[in-house]
């Protein structure tokens, strides 16, 4: 079997088969729903917006191109994007180098089939000495604008490991926060357009497990079925995440935990960000204009 690459740009025989039977994407539907979508947009006076393809199927595909659902999301899309700007928006992947080089980020080089991304975060090797939780989520935010760009995430969806091996309490500290988890959950829940497959917790702490349940009335339905906590059982991960899309550290077979091919082109993306950087929405000044 011929593994798609992490960074595959456009759509496989397959990849189009998976839309039709997932999505209910044919040619017609695509084409009139991004008639559709594009007419809502121009409606509006205060968004500057990517209007091409790629861009807009990211919100269609996440809602099985329901448009007005479409719609809705890519509103919350701009919010974010626009009120946390400067925050977790708005920043390029120079300036985020303190975080990629702590080598904790890793978007395994190939897909699982059918098509979906493996992402892993190893908590632990964050040094919170150089960086902070906002540094954080600002540099996943941007990775995330550069995945939602392939059409075999937008149909596929992602696969999300966080490896809480070797928390401190310094690290608690920076990410234990309320208002923190309740923004990233907003993030995650109601901005980010990406169809996630799972997100499964390996070496996590007994505390994880109390703010789940802290958290548990804010998390969706279709949130909480895509959770799972594997404790210190690597087998367990091993029943959904082949080991050859695994580093060593968690039982793998793909070596230890190396992101320099990741960030090799991470780095590269600086004329992207730049350029998408411009959009977002039109805010009036105190004069209402």
């Amino acid at each position: 079997m011929t593994l798609l690459p992490l960074w595959f740009k456009g759509l496989t025989p397959e990849l189009q088969l998976r839309a039709e039977t997932t999505l209910g994407e044919t040619s017609h539907v695509k084409a009139k729903a991004l008639v559709d979508f594009r007419r809502l947009i121009n409606e509006q006076a205060d968004i500057y917006s990517r209007l091409d393809d790629v861009f807009l199927l990211r919100f269609l595909r996440t809602k099985k191109y329901d448009v007005q659902k479409a719609f809705k999301i890519y509103r919350n899309y701009y919010y974010f994007q626009t009120k946390q700007r400067g925050k977790f928006t708005a920043f390029k992947p120079s300036e985020m180098k303190k975080v990629i080089e702590m080598n904790n980020i890793l978007y395994v080089p190939y897909r699982v089939p059918p098509g979906s991304h493996v992402a892993i975060f190893r908590m632990g090797a964050f040094d919170v000495t150089k960086a902070t939780a906002q540094d954080l989520i600002a540099t996943v935010f941007m990775i995330g604008e550069m995945i939602l760009d392939m059409e075999a995430t937008q149909i596929c969806g992602g696969i999300i490991i966080v490896d809480a091996e070797g928390l401190t309490l310094q690290h608690y500290r920076q990410f234990v926060n309320l208002q923190f988890l309740t923004l990233l959950l907003n993030l995650v829940q109601d901005c980010l357009p990406e169809r996630l497959r799972a997100i499964h917790f390996i070496h996590e702490p007994f505390t994880y497990h109390a703010i789940y349940k802290l958290l548990q009335p804010l998390l969706k339905k279709k949130l909480k079925e895509r959770l799972h906590f594997h404790g210190n059982k690597l087998s367990s991960l091993h029943k959904y995440v082949p080991k050859d899309f695994l580093p060593e550290e968690l039982g793998g077979n793909m070596g230890p935990f190396n992101n320099k091919e990741f960030a090799d082109y991470f780095f590269g993306q600086e004329a992207f960000f730049e350029r998408i950087s411009k959009y977002g929405l039109i805010e009036k000044n105190k004069n209402g204009k």
